[in-house]
């Protein structure tokens, strides 16, 4: 059961890899379209707005907004895409044809049932007596996509789809139909198959979306109604998941969909934490972005918590190594900062001492989201890489009460974890029982490779992955997700230890996943690593 969770997990996680750059593009488009900012750097508003530029950055911020704007479809292909073990072109492609077959059946079935645009606005049910918090409800149901108007499924209808399709596929895609049919058999069985089953899901959600979206809208009710108590808890279980590989299953529902409640955004209803906020800001309108949007406490981990353990274990190491683990662990910083990679110090600690992780560390980053929304901090994600954006249109921001939160939790982060790795006696980088010809580090590709030219005998980092996951014959799945390897093997009991994994093979951490998977940690390279193994798999 866990390795299904894990690999949905992965799954979901597909279409984000535009998000960056989509967020990115909305935030340079949307700055550089506003007319605050066209005043603010002296440019005259109405000579500007007819200029080249001004079209030009119009073009920048509608290609992010295809992103934003379409994530069902981006959900349903990338989720067949990434399940599907063989011709996994052909998986995308059937997943798209079942989502436009459903979005075709949903829009035939609501027009013969009076459902139009015009009735289904939130100005219409107050005309017919409709409270306007129901009002706004009722029309978030609907919405109009890729050109149907079609209730508002959005990431949960692409999950369906996805997950349908991919199901489909791994059953019928090497069909043998009868010498008459032949055309048809192989992966040209498995389109025809989604046609159908984006029709019947078409009728499954004409049936059941009013109750479902109903439902997704009280439990955004709930969630918001739980206060601070239910940020604390929100932030506590992701944190608490990151290690298995299985948060997506909770953030990105929250980030894309109902569950994290609706808003109006020049006059369109938007469902999703983080969709609301790009869609805020791309507005042209000065308000601040989604406060309650379980971003602030990215960036006191960030900024604040993850530095503050790795100053705390620099101080705690032995006078000889501090040199050594000086040099490792700035580069860990600069990257945690800068790019929000945060395993490395992750992974140590729960390698060494996992009640750290669970017990300390998370009730302690989620404090920090409780604080951030408290002090009304209005920010998107946590590293300056996202940040980038946002920064254009210093408006949308609040992060002013981050000049207390960041020293605030530094200090407290500092002294927490100094006084448990000196009391606890944990074995941190630079306090192990070490000869003098180890290593102290945390291994990244260029360690690797010198070690590679130190000892000619050694295997390819490829090769040796697959060995010491038992052999080409014991590997079931290869795939990866932003910074792990995700396995699935027939026999768990024939990979090699821990320790030959981070020693020789230059892997981060392992993490086991029920009885035959696990996830090897190698943070911003694993994407190069799972093509190489991938490759002398013979899987590419």
């Amino acid at each position: 059961m866990k390795e299904k969770l894990q690999t949905y997990g992965k799954a979901m996680l597909i279409p984000i890899s535009l998000v960056a750059i989509g967020g990115l593009l909305l935030g340079i488009g949307g700055a550089l379209t506003s007319e605050v900012t066209a005043t603010s750097l002296g440019l005259e508003w109405a000579s500007y707005s007819h200029s080249l530029f001004y079209n030009a950055f119009m073009v920048v911020k509608g290609l992010g907004d295809v992103i934003f704007k379409n994530l069902g479809i981006l959900y349903a292909t990338g989720v067949a895409f990434s399940l599907a073990r063989k011709e996994q072109g052909w998986a995308a492609f059937s997943s798209a044809v079942a989502y436009l077959s459903m979005l075709t059946t949903l829009s035939i079935l609501l027009k013969n049932h009076g459902y139009s645009p015009d009735s289904t606005t939130i100005a219409y049910f107050v005309s017919q007596g409709m409270p306007p918090i129901e009002a706004t409800k009722a029309s978030a149901l609907f919405t109009t996509e890729l050109g149907y108007f079609t209730y508002r499924t959005g990431v949960f209808g692409g999950l369906a789809i996805g997950f349908s399709v991919a199901a489909i596929h791994a059953r019928f895609y090497n069909t043998k139909l009868p010498a008459a049919l032949a055309f048809f058999s192989g992966t040209r069985t498995v389109p025809i198959l989604a046609l159908l089953a984006g029709g019947a899901a078409g009728v499954f959600f004409f049936l059941c979306w009013p109750f479902i979206g109903g439902m997704l809208g009280n439990f955004a009710g709930f969630v918001h109604s739980a206060g601070l108590l239910g940020t604390f808890v929100y932030r506590a279980t992701n944190e608490v998941l990151i290690p298995f590989g299985m948060h997506p299953l909770l953030s990105l529902p929250i980030r894309w969909t109902q569950l994290g409640g609706t808003a109006v955004v020049d006059g369109v209803i938007v469902s999703g934490t983080s969709a609301i906020q790009m869609a805020q800001l791309a507005s042209a309108e000065p308000g601040k972005l989604l406060v309650r949007a379980f971003m602030g406490g990215n960036a006191i981990i960030n900024f604040a918590i993850y530095p503050a353990i790795a100053l705390a274990m620099y101080h705690t190491t032995r006078k000889e190594n501090k040199k050594k683990v000086a040099a490792l662990l700035i580069s860990v910083v600069v990257s945690t900062v800068v790019f929000g990679i945060t395993e490395p110090i992750l992974f140590t600690f729960l390698f060494i001492a996992p009640w750290l992780y669970f017990l300390v560390f998370a009730p302690l980053a989620a404090s920090g989201e409780v604080l951030s929304e408290f002090f009304q901090v209005s920010i998107y994600q946590g590293n300056i890489k996202d940040w980038i954006p946002f920064i254009l249109r210093p408006e949308k921001l609040n992060i002013w009460p981050f000049l207390w939160l960041f020293p605030l939790y530094f200090i407290a982060a500092y002294v927490i974890f100094r006084t448990l790795i000196t009391r606890f006696n944990i074995k941190t980088p630079g306090r192990e029982d070490v000869s003098d010809d180890e290593e102290i580090r945390l291994y990244t590709k260029q360690d690797y490779n010198e070690k590679i030219k130190k000892d000619a005998a050694a295997e390819t980092l490829a090769q040796g992955i697959i060995a010491a996951l038992g052999g080409r014959e014991n590997i079931v799945e290869v795939d990866n997700c932003i910074s792990r390897l995700r396995i699935i093997l027939a026999n768990a009991e024939l990979m090699a230890p821990d320790a030959h994994w981070k020693n020789n093979l230059k892997a981060m951490g392992i993490v086991r996943i029920g009885t035959n998977g696990v996830q090897i940690v190698y943070g911003p390279d694993v994407c190069s690593i799972a093509v190489d193994v991938r490759e002398k798999l013979g899987l590419s």
